[in-house]
């Protein structure tokens, strides 16, 4: 059980139940029911599927209960979860239904009771001979019920595959990648939304500071034709730690306009070093761009640095700093006539009981 408060500072008696004391996770996990290996996790929890590119946060922060959502660490919803691990071989089976939206029977645009649900599986293998996890899965986010009006419908069948391996051939050296569609219908409209990524990342052996060095290349696709009957635009459904893949500041702003996590290509550019055994220092570098404009309209959204130095005070507390500067490329510049390019500092404290 987790429990949790999360508002903006000096802001007491601004909002209704703003100094409550939330529910977070409160769930029971049986395991070994019916046979070894098979557990079941009833209530509310966190389901994460590999790095969260798809499923991670199903919490959907509500909008306006604090200025920096994106900051949040709530990521749990209201599910049902069998997780079974074989015991001949390194697989993991998960199987879950997660409740997105509980709308009773309010009424919209002719519907009753339109709750919004989440099922999915997912296939964890980890190859023996190898450090190599690939894993695989299937989630379909749809209304409880069918739809009388067509404005309303929402099926959003999305497929998967994930793959990590650690090259022991050259020590320090790894890779990942992912690759998803989906398919389905949204108000009409025909899903043909595709994403990915392909990164690289190298740990020099026996040097000093440990310095690493990486780059990962992220593809959401756009819509072909505003005007068709077929969207072609990546759906970001639940991702968790958006920040990671196309910078904190661009995930905080939401880019409104130009969509998030959709018709969008990000190259990122990282490296860390850890000069002592409780420092360390990081820095990432993202270019943004959109994939599919307006004959005539420009494409770079713009470039963004952040920079990320923690210290491990002792074996419980952290701290933590993060500096972000994101400058705004001409795609914006165009769209936006009295923008500005965008700073913000980040400070943070971990305490581990």
């Amino acid at each position: 059980m987790i429990q949790y408060d999360e508002r903006d500072w000096d802001v007491e008696g601004a909002v209704a139940d703003d100094t409550d004391i939330d529910l977070d996770l409160a769930y029971i996990k049986l395991s070994d029911m019916f046979f070894p290996g098979l557990s079941a996790t009833i209530g509310r929890q966190e389901i994460i599927l590999g790095e969260g590119f798809v499923v991670g946060d199903l919490n959907g922060f509500a909008p306006g209960a604090v200025n920096a959502g994106d900051l949040s660490s709530r990521l749990s919803t209201d599910a049902l979860r069998f997780d079974y691990k074989l015991a001949t071989v390194p697989l993991t089976l998960i199987g879950f239904v997660a409740k997105i939206a509980e709308t009773y029977a309010t009424i919209t645009d002719g519907d009753v009771g339109l709750d919004q649900d989440l099922y999915g599986i997912n296939a964890n293998y980890q190859v023996p001979t190898a450090e190599v996890e690939v894993e695989g899965y299937f989630v379909s986010l749809n209304n409880a019920h069918a739809t009388k009006n067509s404005a309303n419908e929402l099926s959003i069948p999305t497929f998967g595959l994930h793959c990590v391996h650690n090259v022991a051939a050259v020590p320090g050296f790894s890779w990942k990648g992912e690759i998803a569609g989906q398919w389905g219908k949204t108000a009409g409209l025909d899903n043909k939304g595709y994403a990915g990524y392909l990164g690289a990342e190298y740990g020099f052996q026996n040097v000093a500071w440990e310095p690493k060095v990486g780059l990962t290349y992220y593809h959401f696709s756009g819509d072909n034709d505003a005007t068709d009957n077929t969207d072609n635009a990546w759906n970001p459904l639940f991702p968790d730690a958006a920040g990671d893949r196309i910078g904190t500041i661009v995930d905080a702003s939401g880019l409104a306009g130009f969509g998030q996590q959709s018709n969008m290509q990000v190259i990122k550019l990282s490296g860390s070093i850890q000069p002592t055994e409780k420092i360390s220092l990081s820095l990432d570098w993202f270019n943004d761009r959109l994939i599919k404009t307006a004959a005539g309209a420009k494409k770079e959204l713009g470039n963004e640095i952040d920079i990320n130095l923690g210290y491990a005070y002792s074996e419980d507390v952290e701290f933590a700093l993060t500096f972000g500067y994101f400058v705004r490329g001409s795609a914006i510049k165009d769209a936006v006539a009295d923008s500005t390019d965008a700073m913000q500092v980040v400070g943070s404290v971990s305490v581990t009981f």
